[in-house]
């Protein structure tokens, strides 16, 4: 049993709500011919076995996420009456394991895995092992195995997190809600969601790279909606030389904020989008829970996310390309608006998932999106008050977000239960002369802390304490006084 990495706890933390599909990563490859269904299992084994992160479970020990060996996933082939649609959203068993699963339908591969395990990159890497073994080649041996990159990533979570800190401390602000012609979007967390497909017209422009581009056609676009402060999520990979041909979740989600200013140039605010990302990468090792210490387990970090990845020509299984769709879509999304787009070199893909709050303005937003890339194709210098829309009349900007920290009435004291939660306070964060007034952030506390801390309770006193009230009351009282209170 290992501790598994700050990600992989940040994401189960934020998994554990109701929506379970929000973390299921499917991948659907139709072959040309009819594939050896023998040959095909074994081939799935080889992967398993080259890649051990597929077959483990996930156990939470005192409040810390580890990751235990589990079964070897088997290809079972589907049945007559069953869709690659239910095959995708099948929940997983963190507890049991294994967090990968294959099922062939005809001439089509069903691949399901759990985000704690596996990202984007990990679809070409699972993708192209597979078909090596599948041709009797077998790949060269990986040089560093899923525990030695969960060590080299904790040690640079260790080395890098005060400079994280010091970088996001003038830089993070809670998202705004986002306006989108007359709806206003707010959502953080997971939920059933839809999808609309649809090919955004990215141009090559210097000095910017395709998702620079549309990155900042996305924040100019909300600019334009009369959103003052832009603020998306964005995917970044945590991917260190040595591991770009490793399975796993080597990846995290940052926010970018601007202020799009409708007399700039969109080529001047677009350099701006590619400067604030390339002065955010060097702090990727660091999830931002762990450099932003008050910062809420959301399953979004802000209403509307983009993810943006390259990929290299299909896989030959039998001699003829597989036809793949990496953006196989599991039923849910995180936050209201979630971009995700695949660049291939020539076409750039994209399905927008949507909650059903922005249901009524998906289309439109997509639509919206492609014409501001064709305006700034035809002239990069374009102002982002002519790339349009224009607010919608009657809109009024953003609410402002709720102040942080807003007092509210005091309960009673929760009396006897203040020293055995005090105790455990102490234990966990090392220190014997925390007070009971004492801020577990102001003290260096995270979620994780706070995590371990709720398990301690859960354990030793039989007292069950959600996250949210170490957001609202983050201290020994202000803890108590919430549990006697409920």
């Amino acid at each position: 049993m290992i501790q598994a990495s700050a990600v992989q706890h940040g994401m189960r933390l934020a998994a554990s709500g109701a929506a379970p599909t929000a973390y299921h990563m499917p991948l659907v490859v139709t072959f040309a011919h009819e594939p050896d269904a023998g040959l095909l299992a074994k081939s799935c084994a080889a992967v398993v076995e080259r890649h051990a992160l597929l077959a483990v479970s996930v156990v939470e020990r005192d409040g810390v996420t580890h990751l235990a060996r589990s079964t070897v996933p088997v290809l079972r082939v589907a049945g007559p009456d069953e869709s690659v649609e239910e095959e995708a959203t099948r929940p997983f068993d963190l507890g049991a394991g294994p967090l990968v699963r294959f099922a062939l339908f005809g001439r089509t591969l069903v691949v399901t895995a759990h985000h704690l395990v596996f990202d984007g990159l990990s679809k070409e890497v699972l993708l192209r092992d597979l078909a090596a073994f599948y041709a009797g080649e077998i790949p060269a041996p990986l040089p560093r195995t899923a525990e030695d990159e969960l060590a080299a990533e904790a040690a640079r979570l260790a080395g890098g997190r005060g400079a994280a800190e010091e970088y996001w401390s003038g830089r993070w602000a809670e998202p705004l809600p986002v306006v989108v012609g007359e709806h206003v979007l707010t959502g953080r967390d997971h939920g059933a969601g839809q999808v609309h497909a649809f090919e955004p017209p990215v141009p090559d422009l210097p000095g910017l790279t395709r998702f620079e581009t549309l990155l900042a056609a996305v924040h100019a676009l909300l600019g334009g909606y009369g959103n003052p402060r832009v603020t998306t999520g964005v995917d970044v990979s945590t991917r260190e030389p040595g591991a770009f041909d490793t399975v796993g979740p080597f990846a995290t989600e940052f926010p970018v904020d601007t202020r799009p200013d409708a007399d700039s140039p969109f080529a001047e605010f677009a350099a701006g989008v590619r400067a604030t990302l390339r002065a955010m990468y060097p702090h990727r090792s660091v999830p931002l829970a762990r450099a932003v210490r008050r910062l809420r387990p959301h399953a979004a970090i802000a209403p509307v996310s983009v993810s943006y990845r390259r990929v290299g020509a299909a896989p030959r299984f039998d001699g003829a390309p597989a036809a793949v769709d990496w953006l196989a879509f599991a039923g849910s999304v995180r936050g209201d608006l979630q971009l995700q787009a695949v660049d291939d070199g020539t076409t750039v893909t994209a399905r927008l998932r949507h909650s059903a709050a922005a249901a009524p303005v998906a289309a439109r937003f997509a639509g919206d999106l492609c014409a501001v890339l064709t305006r700034v194709a035809a002239d990069p210098r374009t102002l982002l008050r002519d790339l349009g829309p224009a607010a919608a009349p009657g809109t009024s900007a953003p609410p402002a977000a709720v102040e942080a920290g807003a007092a509210a009435p005091a309960p009673a004291r929760g009396g006897e239960l203040v020293e055995p939660v005090l105790a455990i306070w102490c234990d966990v964060l090392g220190d014997p002369a925390i007070g009971p007034d004492d801020d577990l952030f102001d003290l260096g506390g995270d979620s994780l802390t706070a995590t371990q801390i709720i398990a301690r309770m859960r354990k030793t006193l039989g007292v069950d304490v959600d996250i949210d009230t170490f957001f609202d009351h983050p201290t020994v009282n202000g803890v108590v006084d919430a549990v006697s209170a409920s």
